[in-house]
């Protein structure tokens, strides 16, 4: 069984160590960050049960779901996408459950969403892929869906994809009604042109951190542009009040 690299970060410094350059064409590194390290990688469809719903299987689920997108997003769209993997990136990116887990190029971008509010007292997670192999990426958009795990750089339609450099990864759709496996289980005893870590993010150093970031323009403002944006960001402002500059440079 293959082990998942596990580094511990405690500050922007020990982040930057870890940061890779681009191998070569098509092995981008990619990277994708929890706000607790509890959560496996999984994509949305697979977080809840076809029991609990009235298709027999995960392919009849994720059908119908797209079905319906594809009825009645048209006209929200104002433009018509041209195949099954640019309608789950639609999806995905507009919040219905796909087989597609949400990932960046951007590795300051994953730290960001490492260390969201919300599970203060709880590390953070970034996870990174390094690609071995260029066939790991899906080359077209008009590809078939993959059946084995593969990195997928759909079109930009958005600011927020934009800015936040968003790539996905595509799981494999489990057989009929069947637990869906984990990212980490299938590397753990998969494909070994894959290369996974976990880059932990210390819990009190999450803060400060995201402090940092924001000098550096990775913030709410910036990739979520708009009404929403400005006001996560208005709001990290107001409430990251400090009397002191002491924070800054620990003794």
């Amino acid at each position: 069984m293959r082990e998942i690299e596990t580094v511990s970060i405690g500050s922007v410094e020990d982040y930057l160590q870890e940061m890779v350059p681009q191998l070569g064409f098509q092995r981008t590194p990619i990277y994708r960050g929890q706000n607790t390290e509890k959560w496996k990688i999984l994509p949305t469809l697979f977080r809840e049960e076809v029991a609990k719903t009235e298709f027999q299987s995960w392919t009849e689920l994720e059908g119908s779901l797209l079905i319906r997108l594809k009825q009645r997003a048209r006209g929200e769209l104002g433009y018509e996408p041209m195949s099954e993997l640019e309608w789950m990136s639609v999806a995905q990116h507009y919040g219905l459950p796909t087989r597609l887990s949400t990932w960046t190029e951007n590795a300051l971008v994953a730290l960001y969403f490492a260390t969201e509010p919300g599970n203060e007292n709880e590390d953070g997670v970034v996870w990174r892929i390094l690609p071995g192999d260029a066939n790991l990426v899906i080359a077209q958009d008009y590809e078939q869906v993959p059946e084995q795990p593969r990195i997928y750089f759909p079109q930009k339609t958005t600011p927020a994809m934009l800015n936040q450099k968003t790539c996905y990864l595509c799981h494999p759709l489990p057989a009929e009604d069947a637990a869906p496996e984990t990212f980490e289980e299938y590397f753990e005893l998969g494909d070994e042109r894959m290369h996974l870590a976990r880059l932990v993010v210390t819990a009190s150093e999450k803060a400060f951190i995201r402090r940092r970031l924001a000098t550096m323009g990775i913030e709410a403002r910036t990739l979520f542009p708009g009404m929403a944006g400005l006001c996560e960001q208005i709001k990290e402002e107001i409430y990251s009040f400090t009397d002191s500059y002491e924070w800054v440079f620990p003794g």
